[in-house]
C-alpha cells in the first residue's frame, strides 16, 4: 500500500477533477470484461467516443442525484466510483437534460457488437433479490499504477462505511471472475462485522 494517505470525496459538478477521473475510467474500463465484450475498441475512435458517453452520463448520475467518488493520494487521481440510487426523474426529464449532447454519441452506436451485446444480457442474472432499499456500485476502477497495492480494497471499504446506515444492501454488476472472487472474500469480512451487510448482486 503506498505510503502517502489515501483520501475519498464525492464529486458534485462536472469540472477538470471529474475530467480527469472519466479519463481513469475509461482507460481501465475498456479491458473489463463487459466493456470489452460490447465495444470494438480496436476501432481508433471508439476510446474518444465512450469517454465522451461517460462525461454525458457523469452529468446526468450527478443532475438525478447519484454518487460520483474520487480516490485521491495527495493530487493524484487513483480511482473512481459510480454508486446509484433509486432515481426520481421521469424518462422524459432524462431526455430533456441529454438532449441534444446526446446525438453526438450516435457514432459510438456503431462500434458496439450487438450480437456479444445481446448475449451478454441473455446472461446476467440477480445473485440475490434486490432489497427495497439499496443502491449499485455501478462502477469502480482504479488506475494500473496503484492496482495490487491495496486501493481497490479501501474504496470499497470506503463505500461501505458511507452507505451500510442508509441503505439495506448495496449491488454490484461485474462478469470478471477476479473481482467476482475479491468481492465475496472481502464481503465475507464484512458479514463477520456487521450483518446488514450484503454486495452481493454478481453476474
Amino acid at each position: 500500500m503506498p505510503k502517502n494517505r489515501l483520501t475519498f470525496h464525492t464529486v458534485k459538478e462536472l469540472d477538470g477533477e471529474l475530467e480527469q477521473a472519466l479519463k481513469l475510467f475509461v482507460e481501465t474500463f475498456k479491458t473489463e470484461a463487459i466493456t470489452a465484450h460490447t465495444y470494438n475498441f480496436n476501432h481508433e475512435l471508439t476510446e474518444k467516443q465512450y469517454y465522451k458517453a461517460s462525461l454525458l452520463n457523469a452529468k446526468l448520475y450527478i443532475e438525478q442525484g447519484h454518487d460520483i467518488m474520487v480516490a485521491k493520494i495527495d493530487d493524484t487521481i487513483v480511482g473512481v466510483s459510480i454508486m446509484k440510487k433509486t432515481s426520481q426523474k421521469s424518462l422524459i426529464h432524462t431526455l430533456r437534460f441529454v438532449f441534444p449532447e446526446v446525438f453526438e454519441l450516435l457514432p459510438l452506436l456503431t462500434k458496439i457488437n450487438y450480437r456479444n451485446a445481446v448475449s451478454m444480457s441473455k446472461t446476467m442474472k440477480l445473485t440475490h433479490p434486490l432489497k427495497e432499499n439499496y443502491v449499485t456500485l455501478a462502477a469502480i476502477a482504479v488506475t494500473s499504477n496503484y492496482q495490487g497495492k491495496g486501493v481497490g480494497k479501501q474504496f470499497l471499504n470506503e463505500i461501505h462505511q458511507r452507505y451500510k446506515k442508509d441503505f439495506e444492501s448495496i449491488y454490484l454488476y461485474t462478469a470478471d471472475e477476479k473481482i467476482r472472487t475479491f468481492i465475496h472474500t472481502l464481503v465475507m469480512k464484512w458479514l463477520s462485522i456487521n450483518k446488514q451487510v450484503i454486495l452481493a448482486s454478481i453476474i
